[in-house]
């Protein structure tokens, strides 16, 4: 039987160790890549890839395209989920809703984002482009997973809710949001996810000024520096990744379950 103190001590080294370990192991993989491509300009070596990247939290450049970038996913994350709130809950309440709403939601999804940038650059100016592409996928993402949420949602818990008379908020707080944050954790984590890359990627192709994704494409096209480019992305993966991590930390990872959602049909 393994003591009370040893899954203690476990837990931190499966958790922290095991990431630690396979990043230290892609790290090698790719220093030998680079060791047998040989040419720094196709493919450079971590160890010049991170002192560039290192140096970059020195300028001013990385810290205002960061404040650029973050900005047009904020608003275009924000003003997506109050419209995928906005259209989930009709469509889980009416059918008739539903059926208008989901061919709408099934062209966003299928559409390539690059057709969206391309469509709406003719409309819209550059610097506003990137939150209007993130919006666009936010929004299907968080309606589909809400409006699930909503018709798992148990009857019997409404009931209570009813009988003791409690109010909007009280409700709100002891039945509406334990019920449905799994699936507002999966759907702000997966848009969030979507939506940074989907402004980066917008960013990159209309060469917005002063942002991460110019920053890239000056990275490529004028200086054609790779080990600065590979320093760029991996500031854009990082901030993913710390992206994610906040959302999981405030609804405390919860997910969906097949068998949460069998208990609530």
């Amino acid at each position: 039987m393994v003591s009370a103190n040893a899954v203690w001590t476990e837990k931190p080294l499966i958790r922290f160790g095991l990431p630690i370990l396979s990043v230290c192991f892609w790290i090698g993989i790719w220093a030998f890549a680079a060791w047998q491509v040989g040419v720094p300009f196709v493919l450079p070596t971590p160890a010049s890839v991170f002192r560039d990247l290192f140096s970059l939290f020195g300028t001013r450049n990385l810290y205002l395209a960061l404040l650029k970038s973050i900005l047009s996913l904020a608003v275009g994350f924000a003003a997506g989920v109050v419209i995928g709130v906005l259209f989930a809950v009709p469509s889980a309440l009416s059918k008739l809703f539903d059926s208008v709403v989901s061919p709408v939601m099934t062209i966003i999804r299928a559409t390539p984002v690059a057709s969206f940038i391309i469509i709406a650059w003719v409309f819209l100016n550059n610097r506003i482009l990137p939150g209007f592409i993130c919006l666009l996928m936010v929004i299907p993402i968080v309606w589909s997973s809400l409006a699930e949420g909503l018709r798992a949602l148990d009857p019997a818990l409404s009931e209570v809710a009813n009988v003791y008379r409690f109010g909007f908020r009280k409700t709100v707080r002891l039945y509406l949001f334990p019920a449905l944050s799994p699936y507002l954790s999966s759907a702000l984590s997966t848009s969030l996810g979507l939506g940074w890359k989907a402004t980066i990627a917008t960013e990159i192709l209309v060469r917005t000024p002063a942002s991460l994704g110019y920053m890239i494409w000056d990275a490529k096209a004028w200086n054609v520096d790779t080990s600065k480019l590979f320093a760029w992305t991996l500031v854009v993966i990082l901030v993913s990744i710390l992206l994610d991590g906040l959302i999981r930390f405030a609804f405390g990872n919860r997910k969906p379950t097949k068998k949460r959602r069998e208990n609530r049909a």
